[in-house]
């Protein structure tokens, strides 16, 4: 019984921290767009080093 209950506690915290990271993926994803239309190649440049600080 207590096992079941750890693996439906695991299960709840991988599915919402795989939803969190697709979410900040997503989110990346649409910076990255939004930045090339309206910054261009420097801006693109600029966002792809500051990326990694950020995570």
């Amino acid at each position: 019984m207590k096992q079941h209950h750890n693996f439906q506690e695991f299960l709840r915290y991988s599915l919402l921290n795989m939803l969190g990271m697709i979410g900040l993926s997503c989110y990346i994803l649409a910076d990255t767009f939004f930045v090339s239309k309206g910054l261009g190649t420097k801006g693109l440049a600029a966002l792809n080093l500051a990326i990694p600080v950020y995570n």
